[in-house]
């Protein structure tokens, strides 16, 4: 609707609005999960009803917004979207910038329930926000490195912990869990130092997936299997949808049914663990493969010989070369 004007004041109009809806739905948020401590069950059910609504108004916001700075030609592709009848989820996705989490509230608002990100600790501290995520039973995890984990070989679950707890809280107040199952956004300096198999993707870290799995696998159908691109994107995407460039965005929803076979103890049956890392791996091609033939038939990548960690065909998608540099 106002795409039409030039990038610096559709720029000022974001960064008034988007602030605004976050702060206005964030402060009641913050202010009624002061009262959790009081541990009256009434009570707590009271303010995830509230909390759970204002988060609604957020996404709504959002994607008010979002439609409203930005002319986007949105291509969706995947399975129809099953009844959950009121039962929680699980949803996957690649990751490429800060922009997934509102496309991720747009593509599912009103078809799931509320959504649950995991969450890196450090953004506990961002203003108001923060803390609101934390009164809506965010899980914030935690990334430690090698040296940490032989100090303190504990460290190595905590994160699980903090899995565990965010599941047994989908059990009791329906939402969906989001899993950015790479744990970082994609750059092509990121895949080279991990030496990713894949031309456009991190390599999965499969953990906390498969413990939210085994939490609450008996109690939810299904896992959505969630893929976006952004292909006329280049660089800072999150920066581009403030100054209303995003262009096109590519979604592809593959709906997993929740079995056994991918529910188990990943923490202690290693013969599941294998298993369930050798499933995840395959959805994980099968979802660069989605990614290599869309930039094809949409003419973005030219390059016909395959690449070496996905670092050479990747640079040439605005999609898969976000080079947003916060981690």
């Amino acid at each position: 609707m106002l795409a039409f004007l030039p990038s610096p004041l559709l720029l000022l109009i974001n960064l008034i609005l988007v602030p605004l809806n976050s702060v206005l739905c964030a402060l009641p948020i913050l202010i009624l999960g002061l009262l959790r401590p009081l541990r009256l069950r009434k009570l707590n059910t009271l303010i995830d009803k509230v909390n759970y609504f204002f988060y609604r108004i957020w996404v709504w916001g959002n994607t008010c917004t979002l439609a409203l700075t930005n002319r986007i030609d949105w291509r969706l592709s995947g399975d129809e979207l099953p009844a959950l009848n009121g039962k929680s989820c699980v949803v996957m996705s690649n990751h490429l910038s800060w922009a997934d989490i509102i496309v991720i509230g747009n593509l599912y608002r009103g078809r799931i329930p509320i959504t649950k990100f995991f969450m890196k600790h450090s953004l506990i501290y961002i203003p108001v926000i923060g803390l609101a995520c934390y009164a809506l039973g965010m899980p914030f995890l935690r990334r430690y490195t090698k040296e940490q984990m032989l100090k303190d070989p504990s460290l190595k679950t905590r994160d699980l912990e903090t899995t565990n707890r965010a599941c047994r809280s989908l059990v009791n107040s329906p939402s969906s869990l989001i899993n950015f199952v790479e744990g970082t956004r994609y750059t092509q300096q990121k895949a080279a130092a991990a030496r990713s198999p894949y031309r456009h993707l991190m390599p999965p870290k499969c953990a906390s997936l498969a413990v939210a799995l085994g939490n609450i696998g008996k109690d939810i159908d299904y896992l959505f299997n969630t893929t976006i691109i952004y292909p006329e994107n280049h660089g800072h995407i999150f920066a581009d949808m403030f100054r209303g460039r995003l262009k096109v965005i590519y979604a592809d929803i593959r709906v997993i049914k929740v079995t056994p076979e991918i529910s188990g103890d990943y923490l202690n049956d290693k013969v599941y663990k294998h298993s369930f890392t050798m499933q995840v791996r395959k959805w994980w091609e099968e979802k660069d493969a989605w990614i290599d033939e869309t930039l094809r038939e949409g003419g973005y990548l030219k390059d016909d010989h395959p690449s070496d960690g996905g670092a050479p065909a990747a640079a040439q998608a605005g999609s898969t070369a976000g080079s947003e540099t916060h981690s």
